[in-house]
């Protein structure tokens, strides 16, 4: 055999298994972003968010959109992206302008009833702002990151094979929160609050808490309400009303560290002015303050992510259906969640100032764990300011040299 035809058998083998890792992705199809239907979607798992959202919203064409950031997408989780015509379309730390690019590709879905969205305090904050280009591709559709993403991506293989093999497990392996219908039944959610008790924030160590505690306060310190975003927030309103869709609007829920954390750095006047924002907008369901919820750590897994058990209950009371307060934790969920309008903006407002204020009377663990975090980033803010400070005395005087002026 010559050279040359060698190369060409080598270069012919080469694209063949090209051709084939291709044809396999699109066939498994591990994020939804093709129409293959050769594995049921129940046994898929989304791992990247910011990756799949923006095929699987063109692909599944829900009913019922999920949109917010990460306390939605971990708190509302759907392990599938979609399931029973209702997707959660939530990403990790989203923006004002990644949401709205979310909401206009799934308003050209013509079977799209409902948009529940968890609106956060960070989207209304002007320094919350960071780009993401590949993200941008995605939701644009752009041809060269699709087939990067899907078709030409070992890690979409890998997931694939993933996918496969759940599948010939069978669905009886899966979770019981991976095949229930979303959002859970009660059954299920209240079995849920005692399974859930393994792991939480109330389990977490004061190390890792505090750890936690010194990254979050730093989405509102500073903290620049942002009137842009407010426009913004209206216009996609209004064009969501404008294709009759329904809008249903709540606050996450916030544990109590969160809020001494908004609190004692000062951005709680910024924390109103966000609530009366949205008021004067549309009704919201309030579950961001100071109520039931705040301090039962057991509902959270982290500081500012609440647990899916809590999630689908308050899901269920969003969408009308039934709840059921079956145990302490159900309770205060059922109890935390206020409904705000226009109308009664300014007297909810005063309420929760009341709760603060009672939950601030004296030290207790989230007080002082909150105030320990604003003291650590004041310090580093100081000693970086005496770091530049000391670096350009430094430099001017390297000018100054012997004869440096002669």
């Amino acid at each position: 055999m010559t050279a040359a035809r060698r190369l060409v058998l080598m270069a012919v083998l080469t694209l063949a298994i090209v051709a084939g890792g291709v044809g396999l992705a699109w066939l498994l199809n591990p994020y939804g972003a093709t129409s293959s239907r050769l594995i049921n979607p129940i046994y898929r798992k989304i791992k990247y968010d910011r990756l799949a959202t923006p095929y699987l919203l063109r692909e599944s064409r829900p009913e019922t959109l999920l949109i917010g950031s990460s306390r939605v997408r971990m708190g509302m989780r759907i392990e599938q992206g979609e399931r029973d015509g209702v997707m959660n379309a939530a990403i990790l730390g989203a923006t004002m302008p990644q949401l709205e690019k979310i909401i206009d590709v799934a308003l050209l879905n013509p079977r799209l009833k409902r948009i529940v969205w968890g609106v956060d305090f960070c989207l209304f904050n002007s320094t919350w702002n960071a780009d993401d280009p590949y993200f941008d591709a995605r939701i644009a559709n752009r041809a060269r990151a699709r087939i990067e993403d899907t078709l030409l991506s070992l890690d979409a293989l890998g997931d694939g094979f993933d996918l496969l093999k759940r599948a010939w497990r069978g669905r009886a392996r899966l979770a019981p929160t991976m095949v229930a219908p979303a959002p859970w039944p009660m059954a299920l959610i209240c079995r849920e609050y005692v399974m859930d008790r393994a792991d939480g924030l109330d389990l977490t160590p004061a190390q890792l808490i505090a750890l936690q505690l010194n990254e979050t306060i730093r989405m509102y310190d500073p903290y620049r309400f942002s009137p842009a975003m407010t426009a913004d927030f209206r216009k996609t309103v209004a064009k969501i009303r404008a294709h009759h869709v329904e809008l249903i609007l709540f606050t996450p829920p916030m544990s109590e560290y969160e809020l001494e954390l908004i609190r004692q750095s000062g951005a709680w006047g910024d924390f109103e002015k966000f609530k009366r924002t949205i008021a004067a907008v549309a009704p919201f369901v309030d579950y961001g303050a100071y109520n039931p919820m705040a301090p039962r750590d057991e509902l959270y897994l982290q500081v500012i992510h609440f647990k899916a058990d809590a999630g689908f209950q308050m899901l269920r009371r969003l969408l009308g259906m039934p709840t059921a307060a079956c145990n302490d934790d159900a309770r205060a969920v059922e109890d935390s969640g206020i409904a705000v309008n226009a109308e009664n903006i300014e007297g909810v407002l005063a309420r929760e100032r009341r709760m603060r204020d009672e939950a601030a009377t004296s030290p207790n663990k989230y007080s002082l764990a909150a105030a320990r975090a604003v003291a650590k980033l004041r310090a580093d803010e100081a000693g970086a300011r005496q770091a530049a400070e000391t670096g350009v005395k430094a430099s001017r005087k390297g000018l100054a040299l012997p004869g440096a002026l002669d």
